[in-house]
């Protein structure tokens, strides 16, 4: 006769109404048993059957509203409360026995009256039940007398304490669950406020490179609820210390905080020992109790109240950036909800932290693409302007002599016009190699050799300069991105060397070491103190000794500059040759 709850399951009310309708049924089975035995095993009486019928329509009549009605009436917990009441109340008083064990079925209604109303009103009922039943017993209008003080005591007292007892349990039980409840839903809404942080960090992290929206989330989640703390406790602190860049230790400072003595802030400590070293060497989150030990976080005054807490480092990759310590002084552990977003705050100061270091890189090759094409302008314009723009304007004065001279004397017009003839080779000669050294196509074309040698025949026709060359033998085997920044280097050397010592023998010589390229510019000049010009390089207006430096670590190079004044100079380049050719980049 049972009906399936499965339509409305999901609704806490039907899944009460759904086991009260299984206990009726039980019962209503157990009453037969119990009232023919009660009756001396004599047929039953006519109105126990009339009982039966009625609490069969009854609870059938409830099966068919949980079946089919969704959303169930608000009073139907009363309103069967009041008609279980009434029918097992008048159950002890249909059949005449000297038992009494149907009185005993009287719980049923004043049970689920305290479970689901309270402890109040499961007595009430069980006073009510109780008062027809002691009647019987001891009413003098009741002439003939069956029930004993002992039979109609026992099912009154067992009602009355049962009820009792249930209702204290459940009530103290429904508070507990209340108050878990409640817990909970403090917790949940501290997740939220977490998550909400942690969903604000994230957002800002689109447009920014600043991890400071980072550490001030990752601390306003952790102190501000997300440890369990009692009202009467002290709040939570919280700390993040990266490590100083500029302290020669590497020692770790603060950068963020909360509830932190502001004498604190300015401590350093070196992360060396302790919760803070353990974090660092395993990469791990160290769950604490006690910090009055710790021979580094025990500097912080609030921290050496406290007696919980978690310390977790900040890193990206295998690179550890600092670490960030949240601690209470109630004596619980941090839960796994806190661990877990608190993780998650940490992978977001992972990603702040590779973000920062990548623009800070592209930050620096930019600049650096900047002052190389800087460089490169300043350069052409110097070469301009020394070689053929002086060519040019003196090409321009002889025209004019020569044109005077056409009148006057055509026979010295013809030689001044040989003279001007070869000034404008000269000045196609300078344009030639400005424009070589600014992009030498024969480096893609023959390879890095026959790029020198060409470079060294336009500067010994240029500038008329004695320049011997040894080029070796690197071909376009070698990647041309490597072969340029070369190139760019010695261009860089020779060019300095002309500048300061326009009509000193200069020597390349170029060879290969094992897996290195060895390259070496000297020349005959005065020399120089490097140191000197070194410490005042900020104060100079040509970087070609800076330039070579920033090509040389292109590559993976070495640069050395050796020089002393009237004994020349000699700048040597040691560059790893790179492990795929440019043919090999090409066939893959």
């Amino acid at each position: 006769m049972s009906v399936s709850p499965l339509a409305v399951d999901h609704v806490p009310l039907a899944r009460v109404e759904w086991l009260l309708f299984r206990v009726r049924w039980i019962l209503w089975v157990l009453v037969i048993p119990i009232a023919w035995i009660d009756n001396g095993l004599a047929p039953l009486d006519s109105t126990l059957w009339l009982w039966l019928g009625a609490v069969a329509i009854l609870n059938a009549a409830l099966g068919v509203l949980l079946r089919f009605v969704k959303k169930l009436p608000a009073r139907l917990p009363a309103v069967m409360l009041i008609l279980d009441s009434l029918l097992f109340g008048i159950l002890p008083h249909i059949i005449d026995s000297n038992s009494n064990l149907l009185a005993f079925l009287a719980l049923f209604p004043a049970l689920i009256g305290a479970v689901r109303f309270g402890p109040a009103v499961g007595l009430l009922i069980a006073g009510l039940l109780a008062l027809p039943i002691e009647a019987r017993a001891f009413l003098p209008i009741f002439r003939e007398r069956t029930l004993s003080a002992l039979t109609a005591g026992l099912p009154v007292a067992a009602l009355i304490a049962a009820t009792a007892l249930i209702g204290y349990l459940s009530e103290h039980e429904k508070q507990a669950a209340l108050g878990d409840a409640t817990q909970e839903l403090e917790e949940l809404r501290r997740a939220l406020a977490g998550a909400e942080l942690l969903y604000r960090t994230t957002d800002f992290l689109r447009t920014s490179t600043s991890y400071e929206p980072v550490f001030e989330g990752m601390l306003d989640a952790g102190v501000s609820g997300l440890f369990q703390v009692r009202q009467d406790d002290e709040p939570a602190v919280g700390i993040v210390l990266l490590v100083d860049e500029l302290d020669p230790e590497g020692r770790l400072r603060v950068v963020s905080y909360r509830q932190l003595e502001r004498r604190d802030t300015g401590h350093r400590i070196p992360g060396k020992t302790g919760i803070v070293a353990e974090a660092i060497q395993s990469g791990k989150m160290i769950v604490f109790e006690n910090v009055s030990n710790d021979p580094e976080l025990s500097v912080f005054s609030r921290l050496r109240r406290c007696r919980a807490g978690v310390c977790f480092p900040l890193q990206a990759g295998m690179e550890v950036y600092g670490v960030a310590v949240l601690a209470t002084p109630a004596p619980r552990r941090p839960s796994g909800q806190l661990l877990g977003l608190m993780r998650a705050f940490a992978n977001q100061a992972a990603i702040t932290f590779q973000n920062a270091a990548l623009y800070r890189e592209l930050r620096a090759e930019h600049d650096k693409i900047l002052r190389s094409e800087n460089d490169m302008r300043q350069k052409l314009a110097r070469d301009l302007h020394d070689g053929p723009t002086q060519q040019v304007a003196a090409l321009v004065m002889q025209m004019e002599f020569i044109a005077k001279l056409l009148e006057k004397d055509p026979t010295l017009a013809r030689q001044e016009l040989a003279k001007a003839s070869e000034i404008a080779q000269a000045a196609v000669k300078s344009i030639r190699t400005a424009l070589f050294t600014l992009r030498p196509l024969v480096l893609e074309t023959k390879g890095l050799s026959a790029a020198l040698e060409q470079f060294a025949t336009k500067i010994r026709e240029t500038h008329n300069v004695l320049v011997s060359i040894d080029p070796g033998q690197f071909g376009t085997e070698i990647d041309v991105d490597f072969t340029s920044t070369v190139f760019a280097i010695i261009e860089e050397a020779v060019g300095n060397a002309i500048k300061h010592a326009p009509k000193a023998p200069i020597a390349i010589r170029i060879s290969q070491q094992e897996a290195n390229l060895v390259a070496i510019v000297q020349d005959q000049g005065p020399g120089f103190d490097v140191d000197r010009v070194l410490d005042t390089y900020d104060q100079r207006s040509s970087l070609g000794m800076q330039n070579m430096r920033e090509r040389a670590k292109l590559v993976d190079g070495d640069l050395r500059i050796d020089s002393a004044p009237g004994r020349g100079t000699r700048i040597a380049l040691v560059a790893r040759l790179p492990a795929r050719t440019s043919k090999e980049k090409k066939n893959k």
